[in-house]
């Protein structure tokens, strides 16, 4: 990385003219913390974004654009959120936060009459 930020400021001082040149050179400096790629890839980090679009692929793509599906924002959202969660292997986790979050006690009417039961034939 400090060969490309020293040639790059060797053509800024060449071009000291060039917007291009300042802004790719800034680019480099406030970005040099994120471009440490030998240590990411031995921490076993991904180092190029086909992680990102396989997981999209995956994800998004494979349920929410079947043949003749439509979806409103909040059903495509909670598909996704309940997919991320099984393809992840957090369901159980994710789905004691979501009950939590959305479970009622609901009350039965006073007006309401149970079924019959119906006995063994």
């Amino acid at each position: 990385m400090d060969k490309v930020i020293r040639a790059l400021v060797y053509l800024r001082d060449c071009h000291p003219r060039s917007r291009v040149i300042a802004t790719e050179l800034g680019y480099f400096r406030n970005n040099r913390h994120r471009m440490d790629y030998a240590t990411h890839r031995a921490n076993g980090l991904p180092i190029g974004s086909g992680v990102v679009e396989a997981a999209c692929k995956t994800l998004v793509t494979q349920r929410l654009k079947r043949s003749g599906m439509r979806w409103r924002h909040d059903g495509g959202q909670a598909i996704l959120l309940l997919r991320s969660l099984v393809q992840s292997g957090r369901f159980e986790r994710g789905w004691d936060l979501l009950a939590a979050a959305y479970k009622r006690d609901v009350r039965m009417s006073d007006d309401v009459l149970p079924f019959p039961r119906r006995t063994a034939a």
